[in-house]
C-alpha cells in the first residue's frame, strides 16, 4: 500500500495543481432522433478513459499468457462458468480432476529439518 502525504494526498488543495490530467478524447455517437423527427449525427461527447485494465490485460502483461485465446484451436475463449463459493470452487475442481487445495510445498533444500516428539 502506498501511502501519499503533502500536496500529493487525496485531500490536498492543490493536488489537482501538482498530479497530471488525463486528457478525454471525444468520441463520436452514432444516429439520434431528436423528439421533433431531425437526426443530430455530429454529437461529440467526452467519453473517459476507462481507470482499470481489463483481467485478460493483466494476465497477459504479468505472466505472459493470454487466457483470451485458446490454446488448441485459436479460437476466442468465452465464459462457461464461475465459481465464487467454496462449495463451487470444490465441485469445480473435482470435476477437473484437481484437488481443493493445491498439494504442500516440500521444504526448501539444504535446511535442516529437526524431528522433535509430538507431544
Amino acid at each position: 500500500m502506498i501511502r501519499y502525504h503533502g500536496v500529493l494526498s487525496s485531500h490536498a488543495k492543490v493536488r489537482a495543481e501538482v498530479v497530471p490530467h488525463v486528457e478525454e478524447l471525444p468520441v463520436q455517437l452514432p444516429l439520434f432522433a431528436q423528439q421533433d423527427g431531425s437526426a443530430d449525427r455530429n454529437l461529440d461527447v467526452l467519453a473517459p478513459e476507462p481507470r482499470r485494465k481489463p483481467w485478460a490485460w493483466l494476465l497477459r502483461h504479468v505472466f505472459e499468457i493470454d487466457v483470451s485465446t485458446c490454446q488448441r484451436c485459436g479460437g476466442a475463449t468465452r465464459w462457461l462458468e464461475a465459481a465464487t463459493k467454496p462449495d463451487a470452487i470444490a465441485r469445480l475442481l473435482a470435476k477437473h480432476g484437481l484437488g481443493p487445495r493445491p498439494p504442500p510445498k516440500p521444504p526448501p533444500k539444504g535446511q535442516l529439518r529437526l524431528a522433535f516428539p509430538k507431544p
